[in-house]
């Protein structure tokens, strides 16, 4: 069987080796150069880059067994039915995969963080399976990495000019940058929202036909900040304005080689699910408040406490429940030629996700709470026992497993809060999709597109994170 080197210094396209080749771990952060032709998949073969045993890369190919949320593998390799959008990532590979990308970021003091998120990527896009195709994800990590310089040497001397500017100003007048970097952080929140989705449209391939997304970011970001302020005046009243324009706007510059997408979405459908929550939000927060205003002396002090724990996991439903409806609803309204997309994605499916996510962070948590408890006791009685006057190494020995346990608790958190909630949420999303229509009318694009070498830069800058 051929296997595939996807040590850490190779995020490029994934290329079969021989059977002498070895994937070994390596420091090296060096880019394959990536071909921009459109070339068929069934012209080539393509390999899971999920890690191997050894955390790092992938050896077997994609799509073996079940598809995600199916049970078990059986052992059958499955590519897929005509008809079906499956996805095929396992939570198992997707771990050992985190640790891997996250032990060379530390080790590399972040900067690894792009050539990890380009294998993530790399993983997650070779199993996602549409009519026994996999989709192909060609982003490099250096062009993430590039992305990001060319941003933070533009943002930061205006940042400091911005400072010097106020501290010029007048006492009265001294809030006057640290209001406009507010609103400009804001408003490039969305260009960066924008100009992300773009480099990952331009960079994935499905039979060899290039996604892309035109229209404009600085049009994108008008309309999302827009509609933002439109939402806060009339608290939070009329929040579906503006999922439904920037989803519009976002769905209608979506083509899939020369195939336009369509989204005929309204406002008035969502305005009238959404009012049923907010009325539910208003109500729950309303209560709160007024126990909170007639609860007087400190043994009443329970109720408003109570109160607002049963509120937090009420208002908590209801924001789930509103999503689930609208990544439905936004499924069911979008369209792409003669072909027509659905979802069946259930609240039940979020909620066992976060609930094993929550328990699992509970049992780290208690892990590393007994690490702490044990590791301080001996740091307690090292720092009392007499014997140990004078002694810094021994003592020095017993405080800093303990500074390990607590810098530790931060990237493991992480890795658990993607494999098995962002991860897990990705797959009950992409699994719970459909699509009717002739699929086959797709066709690759009509003339080669402008496509930027660096990407994300922005979006890296203001730390968006998700995958």
């Amino acid at each position: 069987m051929s296997k595939e080197n996807t040590g850490p210094g190779n995020d490029g396209p994934n290329k079969p080796l021989s059977e002498n080749s070895t994937s070994e771990p390596t420091a090296n952060m060096h880019d394959d150069d990536t071909s921009q032709n459109t070339v068929s998949s069934q012209d080539r073969p393509v390999y899971m880059e999920g890690p191997t045993t050894s955390g790092t890369g992938g050896n077997e190919p994609p799509h073996t067994g079940q598809p995600w949320g199916n049970g078990p593998s059986d052992g059958a390799p499955s590519h897929g039915q005509p008809g079906d959008i499956s996805y095929f990532g396992r939570w198992q590979d997707v771990l050992k995969l985190c640790c891997w990308n996250t032990l060379w970021t530390i080790l590399t003091l972040g900067i690894f963080r792009f050539w990890a998120k380009t294998r993530m990527r790399r993983y997650i896009w070779s199993n996602i399976v549409i009519d026994g195709d996999a989709l192909e994800y060609t982003g490099r990590g250096l062009e993430l990495f590039l992305g990001f310089v060319i941003v933070i040497l533009i943002l930061v001397p205006v940042i400091l000019a911005l400072n010097f500017i106020g501290s010029m100003l007048p006492a009265h007048l001294m809030m006057l940058p640290m209001i406009f970097t507010y609103i400009a952080v804001a408003f490039l929140f969305f260009v960066a929202t924008y100009r992300a989705t773009r480099y990952r449209y331009n960079r994935t391939f499905w039979r060899g036909i290039r996604a892309r997304l035109s229209g404009s970011a600085f049009k994108y970001a008008l309309i999302g900040f827009g509609t933002s302020i439109v939402t806060l005046l009339s608290l939070g009243l009329l929040a579906p304005l503006g999922f439904i324009a920037t989803t519009r706007y976002q769905t209608d510059n979506t083509w899939i080689g020369d195939t336009q997408a369509r989204f005929n979405g309204t406002f008035g459908a969502a305005f009238k699910r959404w009012l049923k929550s907010w009325a539910i939000l208003v109500l729950v927060v309303g209560s709160v408040l007024a126990l909170s205003a007639v609860a007087s002396g400190p043994s009443m002090i329970w109720l408003p406490i109570t109160a607002g724990v049963i509120a937090y996991f009420g208002v908590a439903f209801v924001f789930l429940n509103y999503n689930v409806w609208l990544f439905r609803y936004q499924a069911d309204c979008t369209e792409m030629g003669s072909i027509r997309f659905s979802s069946n994605l259930q609240t039940s499916q979020y909620i066992k996700i976060i609930l094993r996510f929550l328990g699992l962070s509970l049992l780290l948590l208690i892990v590393a709470g007994l690490l702490m408890l044990v590791f301080g006791g001996f740091a307690a009685f090292s720092a009392f026992n007499p014997g140990n006057a004078g002694n810094p190494q021994q003592i020095a020995a017993v405080f800093i497993p303990i500074v390990i346990v607590m810098l530790l608790i931060g990237p493991l958190l992480s890795i658990v809060g993607f494999t098995f909630m962002i991860h897990s949420m990705l797959a009950a999303d992409i699994s719970s999709m459909g699509y009717q229509g002739q699929i086959t009318d797709l066709h690759a694009n009509a003339e080669a597109q402008n496509i930027p070498r660096t990407g994300e830069g922005l979006a890296e800058a203001f730390d968006l994170g998700g995958i």
